[in-house]
């Protein structure tokens, strides 16, 4: 799925917000698939755990983007749904990290602000919480 991609780019202003959780509410409910990556590239995984994918999205409210990681855990008993929410630039910004981290690794060494979601539960990287 492919829309044009010719207007400005910039992150997503939710990530201006003071929390993580502010920054969620911004955008939730308010994203537009522009990209849909899939599951891998470059020989690794763009998801962690067992199934999930990753999409750059536009914010509807803004016009910003933002890189979306979708993770599914599967187990016997219940299953365990994870997003990671990051900004982005550009989508050849999106592409290079695609190219370059899996799914761990991405969240393991992303540096700026990013929204993480577990099963409903929101938390966030980089953020000066109140």
């Amino acid at each position: 799925m492919q829309q044009d991609l010719t207007q400005k780019t910039y992150p997503c202003k939710g990530f201006d917000l003071p929390t993580a959780k502010e920054a969620y509410e911004h955008f939730h409910g308010k994203l537009t698939v522009i990209s849909d990556y899939g599951d891998s590239c470059n020989g690794h995984y763009l998801h962690t755990w067992d199934d999930g994918k990753r999409l750059l999205c536009r914010c509807e409210e803004c016009g910003g983007l933002v890189l979306v990681q979708k993770s599914e855990y599967h187990s016997w008993e219940y299953d365990d749904h994870y997003t990671d929410y990051f900004p982005i630039g550009s989508p050849q910004e999106a592409e290079q990290l695609n190219e370059q981290y899996g799914g761990f690794q991405l969240e393991q060494e992303w540096n700026s602000k990013g929204v993480f979601v577990t099963n409903g539960h929101v938390s966030g990287h980089n953020w000066n919480e109140r």
